[in-house]
């Protein structure tokens, strides 16, 4: 998903802060105090670290909306610590889950898209995790559903968030990860889903490399496959007509006849999801 960026931040840059006041002298026996110290506390801390995995980070933002990430060490999704981000309006009226597309990361809704504006105008709390580039499945090795229900639901959920029923959105390969999880969960635990350009095809051939291990992982884990459950499920799909994606979407609004569509002008990129995505997150809103 190359048109889609990583999103990546820069927000340790942002944070260094340069004091400008240059600290008085220290005898020779003070700092050999604080050199001993600072060794015990840095081995007491990076223990911790090794333990719990890295503190959390929370920013609390003038303009209504409570801004917190952190970092989740994964037993179905290993390998490397995933960094969650979350945006939680002063009137939270239910939790979305957004999956990224595929070379993204969950920064990608909060610095390219604006998540937390998006949480304060729709009553929606926002949460995305790093997927890698896991098509936001179960695959050899790993499972990044399991992570997600398991593992992340289960951390927003002590954060107070309501995890009992949850909305999803999603791009790209994020669309299609939605789309699965939704259909893994079914209409008693998501009360709607809503996609900008997700990555939906028919055959395995006409797959993007590396999105499954084969074909028969791409007949278990196929949107199509689970039109029985998402038909229980309110579903908005917006793509554009130029996208490679197009004709994936349309065949699966054939076979959920309910499902709302957006399909117009525009390929697969940023700027096609940044134009839909405000207007999603408000059709599910007023789901709640």
């Amino acid at each position: 998903m190359g048109a889609y960026g990583r999103g990546d931040d820069g927000l340790l840059g942002s944070e260094r802060v340069a004091l400008g006041v240059r600290p008085r002298p220290l005898s020779r026996s003070l700092t050999v105090r604080l050199d001993r110290r600072t060794i015990l506390r840095s081995a007491a801390f990076l223990g911790a670290v090794a333990v719990l995995g890295p503190p959390v980070e929370q920013t609390m933002l003038a303009a209504g909306v409570e801004r917190s990430r952190g970092w989740l060490a994964s037993t179905h999704l290993p390998g490397t610590a995933l960094r969650w981000r979350l945006a939680v309006p002063a009137e939270c009226k239910g939790l979305v889950v957004a999956l990224h597309g595929k070379g993204s990361a969950s920064g990608y809704w909060f610095n390219v898209l604006d998540g937390a504006r998006i949480a304060r105008e729709t009553g929606l709390a926002v949460a995305a995790i790093d997927g890698l580039r896991s098509y936001w499945h179960p695959r050899e090795g790993s499972d990044a559903s399991a992570m997600l229900v398991r593992e992340f639901l289960p951390l927003l959920a002590g954060r107070g968030l309501p995890t009992e029923r949850i909305g999803l959105t999603g791009v790209s390969m994020g669309g299609y990860g939605s789309l699965y999880l939704a259909g893994v969960l079914g209409p008693d635990r998501v009360f709607g889903v809503a996609t900008m350009s997700a990555a939906l095809r028919r055959d395995y051939a006409d797959t993007s490399a590396g999105a499954f291990d084969d074909a028969a992982d791409f007949a278990r884990h196929s949107v199509f496959a689970r039109v029985g459950l998402l038909s229980g499920i309110p579903i908005s799909l917006a793509c554009g007509a130029e996208d490679r994606f197009a004709e994936g979407n349309i065949g699966l609004s054939r076979v959920l006849p309910r499902a709302r569509t957006v399909f117009d002008e525009g390929g697969h990129t940023t700027a096609y999801c940044r134009e839909h995505w405000g207007r999603q997150m408000a059709w599910l809103a007023a789901l709640v």
